[in-house]
């Protein structure tokens, strides 16, 4: 592993004493995924970032079959009530061949994502619903989506969907099933998710830390079952490990 990766993890391990009882004290601001919009690891959630509110965040990992570094920076903002709009930029991931390429794989832009809540629910435990779009304009990384997130009691959340990718020139369907579990009162949430169509299988695992109800820390396993013989899905496997800050200002 990444001699970077590695620190990162350790601050992050460091700094689980300061993680305060966000779950029971606040109500927690939802924090986004790898790919920019909110939700879990890779996988978008229903929810949507409040009216006038707006987050930063990096991730930083490292390809698996490649070694070459993965860099994630984004930005999103609640635009109108129930109408998230974002930005995401880094690196590319190579996921034809496991060969390094020497050249920066910089994405050919800074994409948009929107998502669009669909519905409003204000009981203990609602169902939402919502649409989106991400790295819109991009020539092959475009991605729509449909997800349903359904509160339960005592703080877990289900997340099901319905998920359309692009790689090349195909129109690829996927169904997304996701759980993020909060360990008590901690601020700490266990967060894990499946994709999986006709040739596509993905699972992806990872935790994530609330220092405030606004500051969080992820970790994250990208594919962590694929078979670097046989590929598939829609990340390579790595490791990263991120912040992600609502109105830091």
């Amino acid at each position: 592993m990444n001699r970077k990766i590695i620190i990162c993890l350790i601050v992050v391990f460091l700094l689980l004493p300061l993680a305060n009882k966000a779950e029971a004290q606040f109500d927690l601001f939802p924090s986004p995924a790898i790919t920019g919009s909110t939700g879990l690891l890779r996988m978008p959630s229903a929810d949507v970032l409040p009216y006038k509110n707006f987050n930063i965040g990096v991730d930083y990992g490292v390809d698996s079959r490649t070694s070459d570094p993965i860099l994630y920076y984004k930005m999103n903002l609640g635009t109108f009530q129930g109408l998230e709009m974002g930005i995401i930029g880094g690196t590319k991931e190579n996921l034809s061949n496991g060969e390094s390429q020497s050249e920066s794989k910089i994405k050919e832009g800074v994409f948009i994502n929107l998502k669009y809540s669909l519905s409003t629910d204000n009981s203990s435990t609602p169902l939402l619903l919502a649409i989106g779009v991400e790295n819109l304009s991009s020539y092959n990384d475009t991605d729509i989506y449909m997800v349903a997130t359904r509160y339960l009691k005592e703080g877990p959340k289900i997340h099901f969907g319905f998920m359309g990718v692009f790689p090349g020139d195909k129109f690829t369907p996927l169904g997304m099933l996701g759980l993020d579990f909060p360990i008590g009162d901690s601020g700490i949430l266990i967060l894990g998710e499946i994709f999986a169509g006709e040739t596509i299988f993905q699972f992806d695992v990872g935790t994530r830390i609330y220092f405030s109800p606004t500051l969080t820390a992820n970790i994250i396993g990208l594919n962590v079952f694929q078979n670097e013989d046989n590929p598939t899905g829609i990340n390579n496997k790595c490791i990263c490990a991120g912040f992600s800050w609502i109105n830091p200002f």
